[in-house]
Order: C-alpha cells, then sequence, then structure tokens
C-alpha cells in the first residue's frame, strides 16, 4: 500500500493536467504511470508528444523500480480528500488483469473504490536523450510566457506553432503568427529549435516559470526530443522541425518617432482595448490634440467609440490602424510606442531587449459616424 499525502497529489495533479492527457483517446494513456524507486515515488503522463513528470515527496522508497497506473478518474477521485489526509492506493497482484483499490477520506468518512486500470506495460516508454545540459536562469522561462502569446496557433502554419530558441545575438526567444512577433533575450542552447506551444503552455505553470531550470539537447541532431528539468519537475517535448523563417529581416532600424503613455494610465489603456471585443476590428491612432492620442474606432452597427489619453511624443508619429487585441498585447511589454518605419509597422520595446512588433492594418480607415447613430466618447484625463 502506498499512502500519499492529499496536499502533494493536489499540487501534482494539477501540474500533470496541463498536459491534458484526460481527453486522449487512445486508453492507456488516459492513466497515470506511477514508479516507485529508491529516488522515491514519481507520477508521469504522456500524450506521445510530450512526457511531463514529477516526483512527490515521500518517505516511501524501494529497493528497485515498481510501477503502476493511475486512472485519470481515480487520481482525480483521490484529490477530493479532505485536507491533511492522505490517499491510500494498493494494487493487485494479477499484473495481466491489474486493479487498483483506492481509499480516500472524504468528510470524515473513509470511501474505497476499486478500478481496472490498463496493464502498466502497455504505458509508452519515456524518451531517451543523452547530450549536453544548458543551465538556465528563471528568468528565460518567464520571458517564454511572456512572448508565447505571439505564436502562431493555425494549424496550417505549424511551424510557427511554437517559440523559437536561437542562439544568436547572444541567446533569444522568437514568437510570430505572421501578423505580430515578439522577443526577448534568453539563455539558450547552441542548437537552436523550436519548441511546441503546448510545451512552451507547460512550461509556464509556477512549478517550472518561478526556478531555475535545465534544458539537455541532445547531441545527435536528428533527436526530436528536448528536456526541461525544474527542481523534481521534468518535460520532454518533441521539437518542431524545419527551418524557421528569416524573423531578422521583419525587426527594423530605430524608429525614432515614438509615443510614450504614462504609467499609470497604461492600464486603463489596455482594459479599454480588450473590452472592444471580437466585434471591433481596428482601431485608429491620430494626434488631432496636442500632447494627446486619439484612438477611433467603428463596429459593425457604425457605433463608434474615441478614447483620448494624454502622451508624449517625439517626431511627427504617423496616423496608423491596429488590431485592439494585439495592440493591448503589445503594451504589456512598455509604455513606449514606435509607429512607422519601412513596413509601416508599430514596435513596443523594452531597455531589458524585449519587443514586439505590429503590422498596421492597412484596410482600416478612419470610422464615419451618421446622424442617426450613437457616439461613444471617453477620455483618460491627465
Amino acid at each position: 500500500m502506498i499512502a500519499i499525502p492529499i496536499l502533494h497529489l493536489k499540487a501534482a495533479r494539477k501540474l500533470l493536467t496541463r498536459l491534458r492527457f484526460e481527453r486522449l483517446k487512445l486508453p492507456v494513456l488516459n492513466h497515470v504511470l506511477a514508479t516507485l524507486s529508491p529516488a522515491g515515488l514519481t507520477l508521469a503522463v504522456t500524450d506521445l508528444d510530450h512526457w511531463l513528470e514529477t516526483r512527490l515527496p515521500s518517505s516511501i522508497h524501494s529497493d528497485e523500480a515498481r510501477h503502476f497506473l493511475i486512472p485519470a478518474q481515480a487520481l482525480a477521485a483521490a484529490v477530493k480528500g479532505d485536507k491533511g489526509s492522505t490517499a491510500r492506493f494498493e494494487c493487485g497482484d494479477n499484473p495481466e488483469k491489474p486493479s487498483l483499490c483506492l481509499t480516500v477520506t472524504c468528510g470524515g468518512m473513509q470511501v474505497e473504490t476499486i478500478y481496472h486500470p490498463e496493464p502498466a506495460k502497455d504505458f509508452p516508454q519515456r524518451p531517451s536523450i543523452q547530450g549536453r545540459i544548458t543551465a538556465v536562469p528563471k528568468e528565460t522561462l518567464m520571458a517564454l510566457g511572456k512572448i508565447a502569446g505571439c505564436a502562431s496557433t493555425d494549424s496550417t502554419r505549424d511551424l510557427l506553432n511554437g517559440v523559437l530558441f536561437s542562439p544568436e545575438d547572444g541567446g533569444r526567444l522568437i514568437a510570430t503568427d505572421g501578423r505580430r512577433l515578439a522577443g526577448a533575450p534568453a539563455r539558450v542552447p547552441a542548437r537552436a529549435f523550436v519548441l511546441p506551444n503546448a510545451a512552451v503552455h507547460v512550461l509556464g505553470h509556477s512549478d517550472f516559470s518561478t526556478r531555475d531550470a535545465a534544458i539537455l539537447q541532445d547531441e545527435n541532431v536528428s533527436c526530436e526530443h528536448m528536456q526541461f528539468r525544474s527542481g523534481p519537475h521534468t518535460l520532454i517535448a518533441k521539437r518542431i522541425d524545419g527551418s524557421y523563417p528569416n524573423y531578422r529581416q521583419v525587426i527594423p532600424p530605430p524608429i525614432h518617432e515614438s509615443v510614450t503613455i504614462p504609467e499609470d494610465r497604461r492600464p486603463a489603456l489596455i482594459a479599454w482595448l480588450r473590452s472592444l471585443g471580437a466585434d471591433v476590428n481596428s482601431v485608429r491612432l491620430s494626434f488631432e490634440i496636442p500632447g494627446h492620442l486619439t484612438l477611433t474606432h467603428r463596429n459593425r452597427e457604425q457605433v463608434a467609440g474615441t478614447l483620448q489619453v494624454p502622451v508624449t511624443t517625439q517626431g511627427q508619429s504617423p496616423v496608423m490602424c491596429f488590431d485592439p487585441k494585439y495592440l493591448a498585447e503589445a503594451l504589456d511589454f512598455g509604455a513606449t510606442l514606435h509607429l512607422g518605419g519601412h513596413l509601416h509597422l508599430g514596435m513596443v520595446g523594452e531597455p531589458s531587449g524585449e519587443f514586439c512588433l505590429l503590422m498596421s492594418r492597412r484596410d482600416s480607415v478612419e470610422p464615419v459616424i451618421h446622424p442617426t447613430n450613437a457616439t461613444q466618447t471617453a477620455a483618460i484625463a491627465a
């Protein structure tokens, strides 16, 4: 019998379910592999492209490795136990027809449930990687989470459905969906690779993103897998094959025209942009009033909204249109927006080297207000 504190199980399940193994169609993949070894107890899940495991604090050890499977529904039932209690797992003796007895205390009463998991021998093997380890600070994974939202989710653009780890310029992370591009300096391995969005999502969990990590890259360039280890947690993921587009040709030379939004106004501006929703596909930025940025939009019913924000300008910024959702995300990177350049784009950059580029919407025009239409006007006054 193995007893595991409910508190530890809840933390482990919160991390493991980032892989969404409970939704997989192959029955054996709807399980958690529990391994009892001299190192303690390890729980692992996989979707064949990713392997995610976590080691639990445990006083239970075994002289040799023992494996058994915990069905997803059994793990979900176990974490519903009373706070401060433990969940007890007891495996049957027949490995060909396995059974698992879960005993958990709920509302002060002991509840015992029998499950019939798949045989442990049918669970996929853990991918093997042999190579060089690169130690990375937690700032690398924090930057990864910040730029990841700019990666494509279009299934027809597979190579862009992830984040590029590039050793160029001392190390960079790059993400783009073709309409915007974000980058950040970072310590990365010596050989470039593209990490898929699903793996990036796992690394966004605080078990990874709040501490230093180590990246293991196989010496064999044909190996598809990368390993990320942070404390007792390990993620092994398949990289995306192919040559990443030349992002460098999109990054413009310095743009001298800029608009700086006061820090105390930036949260309100971001909130307003996000409140517009899918009904508004562009916002026009103009400078009719000295010292103010005017943002104007028009929805499908021809109702217009205008927001005026006090700003500090440098140079003569052009009138441009952007997707409000993308503009809001770009302003998360910083308060200074550079407008123009040879590709007619917007760029938010920080002294730290993080940046976000936005392609302007060339098909957007200034809203036309008809007498019968309502007008909504707001201002973030100085």
